[in-house]
């Protein structure tokens, strides 16, 4: 008995000491990678909406791809047009209005001088989906919009 309560013991010990040095920093958002229909039109609107640069540019026709990296200050977007892509609506034109698709959903950027992003994406007649709103409880404010294929990007005031 006296055995068995020494090893429980040292199991407990060395379980607790195990999660205590196995903590880890907290991880950095790096890059985005999103499917697109038109890389030339996708890297213009995130170009002209959003101040991203093109880093470089691959194609490869015989692997059925075009892919496209953009930056802007520490965010990477990573644009890929595929031939084998299937789009959202396709999916979805026989179910109902709301169904969703598993996985991708949206993505957002922190924002300073929110008001000034606003009128900048009103101006460059973005699709806003919905309006902006602000939160109860940080009392900020956040706003949906669309890519041209549709993605949801989400800004919220900083």
């Amino acid at each position: 008995m006296k055995k068995a309560i020494i090893i429980l013991t040292l199991i407990l010990v060395s379980s607790i000491s195990y999660g205590q040095s196995e903590s880890l920093p907290n991880p950095e958002a790096y890059f985005s990678a999103i499917i697109v229909s038109d890389i030339e039109s996708s890297i213009t609107w995130y170009s002209n909406n959003f101040g991203f640069k093109v880093l470089n540019k691959i194609e490869s026709e015989e692997r059925g791809f075009k892919q496209a990296n953009l930056k802007c200050g520490n965010i990477l977007i990573e644009l890929i047009e595929l031939k084998s892509s299937v789009s959202r609506k396709s999916l979805l034109k026989n179910h109902p209005k709301k169904t969703k698709i598993d996985g991708f959903f949206k993505f957002g950027f922190l924002v300073s001088e929110f008001e000034k992003w606003v009128d900048h994406l009103k101006q460059a007649k973005v699709e806003f989906y919905g309006s902006v709103v602000t939160d109860n409880l940080s009392g900020k404010k956040m706003l949906l919009i669309k890519d041209p294929d549709g993605n949801r990007i989400q800004l919220f005031e900083k």
